[in-house]
């Protein structure tokens, strides 16, 4: 069975990861921008060392984020298949007015070529 400690450490490494890759970052640009050594980022990604509290502030600032959304691990342990599934049912409940909102805002995101 996982320790529950270490399944988190590796959730947060991915969710920074992941954020650090929608910024098109090394881990060393991330570092530079966080002070903090690439190489320790290189662990904190790979679940291998949980990071201090001034630490995190630190690279959730690089990031341009808030401190709580390094912490939101729901998308990062799902298959593709599950979020089309989550994503289906978050349509389904909505009203239509903010369906087609929601329409409005992904046609501007991601344009038909």
């Amino acid at each position: 069975m996982k320790n529950p400690k270490t399944n988190a450490q590796v959730l947060l490494g991915r969710r920074i990861r992941f954020l650090r890759n929608m910024k098109g970052w090394t881990q060393q640009e991330l570092g530079e921008q966080a002070d903090v050594n690439y190489k320790f980022v290189g662990e904190i990604e790979r679940g291998q060392q949980n990071p201090s509290f001034a630490v995190l502030l630190r690279v959730a600032g690089a990031l341009g984020v808030e401190l709580p959304e390094l912490f939101r691990f729901e998308a990062e342990d799902l298959s593709r298949k599950e979020v089309e599934k989550e994503l289906v049912r978050f349509v389904k409940s909505l009203p239509n007015e903010d369906l087609v909102r929601m329409l409005t805002v992904l046609r501007v995101l991601y344009p038909v070529l």
